[in-house]
């Protein structure tokens, strides 16, 4: 640290962290252009307060000596070799140019990884390649967890981005399937310090109830139903069957607001209590009296998240939710599921951008629906490796490692390898970004403005925020948005998802994504109209005020007619695709002879999907992968803790540490993910571990088929012991709490 430095004052700064979707207040401690602390933000509207390790340790990705800080480029001995930001964007604008003469536009894709969420500039400068060219290789990184959401909410309320989430605050009756949000903090509902507001459900003599096939840290502290891995739709069918057979449909509450009942009611019939049963290996009588307290509670909201949106029937489950939570009459009414309130109309801006619809067009090999505007991940190795009219040649990445986290093993490395160029942009030589021609080092979120636009819209405290980057980026290094459209401009495109900006920057009118944002924030419902509406929000207001403006206690109620955007603004339960998937459902074997266990994904506090493993201080302890096997299956195949065990799907192989528990369920193999590095990053690296992404499959037939989402949990596998491990791995021991 040099003298000047020193001498500088400390500064307290305040923004939203950009790993999950929590999106804490955080208040960053900074002394010049450097970082000492980060802390959380007490009087922050949503998180009051709190924030985990992953949020305070990150100033140390910032500072990480394995993080690239300038241009890299694969020279002809194939490695990597610095070059210039100029010589860098000339070369790369050559190279597309030539991909685009000989192939067309359409060879030229877009991948969004999840950081970008919080990047708004960058989202809505990637669309805007993608628009610009008119292709159709969009990939985000939602489409493996996510799209069954956008897919339930265009089918039922007319708009992928119209999600209802559970009123926490104010529920009596939560049920949680497949998410651990103690561990998580929550998805598609931000609620601040979730596990005290999930305490906060029984402290006022409620319930919450989760049902995973793992106790997991959010079931230890509650009520807790184990279920076979991905047969959660059958116990939400025959909750509603039960609720129909009963009479306890709240017909005079929905009837006026629903089309469908009929149509619910006959898809659910096949869910008796006795099949149920036997598809999640609960007892036919816990069901039904699940069924009946879940309606009986003065509110209910039912939520489903991770392990329930990574199955092959992700968007029936989902459906299924929503009809719970409909049929009960916990729709959009205090402590049921409820709307977002968000100071930017997400709706409009996603409709506005031509993001919002569903099966408009279909991917070119596979035929698996867009959604959203986007083709799932798992169709990107068939739409690389086939030739024809729109094969991928091209790919720009943007903050994403598709080839650790997306489905099919090493099939999708090795399609990226072939690309004729891959341009990434990332923080870190990734096991996807190591095999790129060009990487490209983008800011990170403590570097540029903090604007939490996607969690605004399921965030259950409403509150406005806008806050400006905390320190500079290191001097190689620059904003995602800058990048795009410096290539832009070199192939003479102008990246924006609207025809007039397109038209106005062809004769040299450009607008900043901050320009434009700020505009459709002014000219909404919340904004000032350029001064007409003094009280309304602009960019310049919220940045001076930094903490965040609380815009209501709660997300309203009794508005959902009006966010509605079906033809007669009623929810539509009737679709032929969900039709089909509760028949392809009744028709799956439970279990498969040659792989009769199921593997889960575990999700581990200190981890965010394959980020985070090169923090010393998230890595410290004792944290190694390891594969929870219940005692009876280790007693079965022989197994001890500390054992290095083959685990086997029908799509791949890989050998892990065993840890005896009955944490899972028998017949249950639980593995956390994000594993198994590759790459520059040298402490992920040594942390060993294998890729769970390994043992599955990106075949259309494998995933969930109306959203395109692979199979990531529930894989059927085998497992065999191999001994007791050699590794400088630590052995585990039974009692080895292993909650890292």
């Amino acid at each position: 640290m040099n003298a000047s430095v020193k001498e500088a004052p400390v500064v307290s700064k305040r923004t939203t962290c950009g790993i999950c979707e929590a999106s804490c207040g955080l208040v960053v401690e900074v002394r010049g252009d450097e970082v000492l602390s980060i802390r959380p933000d007490a009087q922050h509207p949503s998180s009051a307060g709190f924030a985990c390790s992953k949020g305070t340790q990150f100033h140390h990705v910032r500072n990480d000596p394995d993080r690239v800080t300038q241009p890299l480029r694969r020279a002809a001995n194939g490695e990597l070799e610095p070059i210039s930001w100029d010589q860098a964007l000339d070369e790369i604008g050559s190279r597309l140019r030539a991909v685009i003469k000989n192939n067309g536009t359409q060879s030229v894709g877009v991948y969004l990884g999840n950081p970008i969420v919080w990047n708004y500039a960058a989202f809505a400068t990637a669309l805007g390649v993608a628009a610009a060219l008119k292709t159709k290789h969009t990939f985000l990184a939602a489409s493996l967890d996510i799209n069954n959401y956008y897919v339930v909410n265009q089918l039922l309320y007319g708009n992928n981005f119209l999600t209802l989430f559970p009123d926490v605050a104010r529920t009596q009756f939560m049920l949680i399937l497949g998410s651990n949000p103690v561990v998580s903090h929550g998805s598609m509902m931000t609620v601040g310090h979730v596990r005290e507001a999930l305490q906060d459900v029984v402290r006022r003599r409620g319930r919450v109830v989760v049902v995973d096939p793992r106790r997991t840290e959010t079931a230890e502290l509650f009520e807790h139903v184990p279920i076979r891995p991905d047969a959660d739709a059958w116990l939400l069918a025959a909750m509603i069957r039960l609720l129909f057979e009963e009479g306890l449909v709240a017909q005079n509450t929905i009837a006026s607001r629903v089309n469908g009942l009929p149509f619910l009611k006959e898809l659910v019939d096949v869910a008796t209590l006795k099949r149920a049963s036997v598809e999640t290996r609960i007892p036919a009588d816990r069901i039904a009296q699940l069924a009946r307290d879940f309606v009986a509670a003065t509110s209910a909201s039912c939520y489903c998240r991770w392990g329930s949106s990574l199955g092959q029937f992700s968007t029936l489950t989902k459906y299924l939710v929503d009809a719970l939570n409909l049929v009960t009459g916990n729709f959009d009414r205090p402590g049921g599921v409820v709307c977002g309130h968000s100071m930017i109309d997400i709706e409009k801006l996603m409709k506005d951008t031509g993001q919002v619809g569903y099966d408009r067009w279909r991917s070119r090999v596979e035929g698996v629906p867009e959604v959203a505007g986007s083709a799932p991940i798992a169709t990107m190795s068939a739409e690389i490796e086939t030739p024809g009219e729109g094969q991928l040649k091209a790919l720009l990445v943007s903050h994403g490692n598709p080839a650790a986290s997306g489905p099919g093993g090493r099939r999708l490395e090795k399609a990226l390898g072939g690309l004729d160029l891959l341009v990434s942009m990332d923080p870190y030589l990734t096991e996807t970004s190591r095999l790129a021609h060009y990487v490209l080092p983008p800011t990170l979120w403590i570097e540029r403005e903090g604007f939490p636009i996607f969690t605004m819209s399921h965030t259950a405290v409403p509150y406005a925020q806008w806050s400006e980057a905390v320190v500079p980026p290191p001097p190689g290094v620059r904003d995602d948005w800058w990048i795009l459209d410096q290539i832009c401009r070199r192939i003479d495109i102008v990246p924006s998802p609207f025809a007039v900006v397109r038209a106005l920057g062809k004769v040299g009118i450009r607008f900043s994504p901050q320009t434009l944002v700020d505009a459709f924030l002014r000219l909404g419902p919340m904004g000032d109209w350029f001064g007409l509406r003094p009280k309304g929000f602009n960019r310049a207001k919220l940045v001076r005020d930094g903490a965040g403006v609380k815009l209501h206690d709660h997300p309203p109620t009794g508005v959902l007619g009006k966010r509605l955007e079906t033809h007669d603004h009623k929810v539509h339960l009737e679709h032929s695709v969900i039709h089909d998937e509760m028949q392809r459902l009744a028709s799956r074997p439970t279990v498969d002879a040659a792989y009769p266990l199921f593997i889960i994904s575990v999700r581990e506090l200190r981890s965010h999907n394959t980020w985070l493993h090169n923090i010393p201080k998230l890595m410290a302890g004792d944290r190694f992968q390891r594969l929870r096997v219940h005692p009876t299956d280790a007693r079965a195949h022989d197994i001890r803790s500390g054992d290095r065990v083959r685990v086997e799907s029908a799509y791949g192989a890989i050998e892990v540490m065993a840890w005896v528990s009955d944490e899972v369920m028998p017949g249950t193999v639980g593995l956390p993910h994000g594993w198994g590095h590759r790459g520059g990053w040298k402490r992920a690296v040594a942390a060993g571990g294998a890729c769970f992404n390994d043992l599955t499959s990106d075949a259309a037939g494998q995933s969930d088929r109306p959203s395109g989402q692979p199979q990531l949990t529930g894989v059927p596998v085998r497992i065999i012991g191999l001994g007791r491990s050699e590794s400088n791995e630590p052995q585990a021991t039974e009692e080895s709490p292993c909650r890292s």
